[in-house]
């Protein structure tokens, strides 16, 4: 699946990727934590982004993104934004994902006219 290789290159596993992503969406104060490719570092980083638009990169293209505030888990979750974050994570669309990352490679591939290797 195009979308673990991605993570998996640029973050060593996707055990690796996904603590670091549930570390983000914990670290947010209110916003969000997105999994997106930086162009300047040229690989997939985590962020976390605050209130509408603190913390948001240049040249990034995000691919996955997690809500973290309060209305999105206080409801059924209180305060425990841990277990609302873990319990997402098993809500994530893989095939949204994977579409995603087929046009971040697709706009890669346009800008340097070359081919994104898979792996």
């Amino acid at each position: 699946m195009l979308s673990y290789m991605r993570l998996q290159r640029d973050f060593g596993n996707f055990d690796d990727w996904q603590r670091d992503f549930i570390a983000c969406n914990m670290a947010s104060r209110c916003g969000w934590a997105v999994t997106g490719y930086s162009l300047y570092l040229g690989r997939y980083i985590n962020v976390s982004v605050d209130l509408h638009a603190t913390n948001v990169p240049f040249g990034f293209i995000p691919v996955i993104v997690m809500d973290s505030w309060q209305h999105a888990y206080y409801r059924d979750y209180l305060n425990d934004v841990k277990s609302y974050t873990i319990a997402m994570m098993k809500e994530l669309n893989w095939k949204v994902i994977t579409a995603r990352f087929k046009r971040v490679d697709a706009m890669l591939q346009g800008a340097k006219g070359t081919e994104v290797k898979n792996g």
